[in-house]
């Protein structure tokens, strides 16, 4: 232990990183074990719900049985009384339109409760990062872009989502996890730095 200690005192930045990942990788480790629990318990279902039974805004379905966008921010709102932890859409659209919302029970939505959609065979999913009682899934803006075709096309809520993606980092966790170990170790550099000073002093 006291070369484990002595080697981390002598590399700050890359122990400071490796202890980064290893928290990262208990965090999603415990997700994912979360997830599990939740499934087998019956607390998280998949299940169909239809696009005609959510609230929407600047969507409509034409006489041609196309979900099409109408307006500058289209939206999908689903607040069905059930935890959602991911959403996926068959559509053609491209995923890189797509963002997801989420947001407890009273909450608003907004930027900081905000994922990317990820392109995924047949269409697009969102995974979000806890479970969710209200999500609200904003596809490309501008109109005309055809979302779902058929009056029965719904969301598929709650889909297992492979075991690999609980690791993924969204955009601000990766940034903290490019950023924070390296400040740590700055900080704890300079701290032993003045605490060697100290000791010399009283030396």
């Amino acid at each position: 232990m006291k070369r484990v200690f002595a080697w981390a005192a002598a590399h700050l930045v890359a122990a400071c990183y490796l202890l980064a990942l290893a928290l990262w990788a208990l965090w999603a480790l415990g997700n994912a074990g979360q997830d599990a629990l939740r499934f087998a318990a019956g607390r998280l279902a998949a299940g169909e719900v239809p696009l005609s039974s959510l609230q929407s805004q600047d969507i409509a379905l034409t006489g041609d049985g196309l979900w099409v966008t109408t307006g500058a921010d289209p939206q999908f709102v689903f607040a069905g009384g059930r935890p959602v932890r991911s959403v996926f859409l068959k559509t053609d659209a491209p995923a890189s339109g797509f963002e997801g919302y989420w947001a407890a029970a009273g909450q608003d939505f907004s930027l900081r409760r905000r994922v990317f959609a990820q392109g995924v065979e047949d269409g697009v999913l969102l995974v979000f990062p806890e479970t969710a009682d209200t999500i609200r899934i904003d596809p490309a803006a501008g109109a005309g872009v055809v979302l779902a075709q058929g009056e029965d096309a719904a969301l598929t809520v709650n889909v297992p989502v492979a075991f690999w993606r609980y690791f993924v980092p969204r955009a601000e966790q990766a940034l903290a996890l490019a950023a924070l170990p390296a400040a740590a170790a700055v900080l704890l550099d300079l701290g032993l730095f003045w605490k060697g000073r100290l000791l010399k002093k009283r030396g």
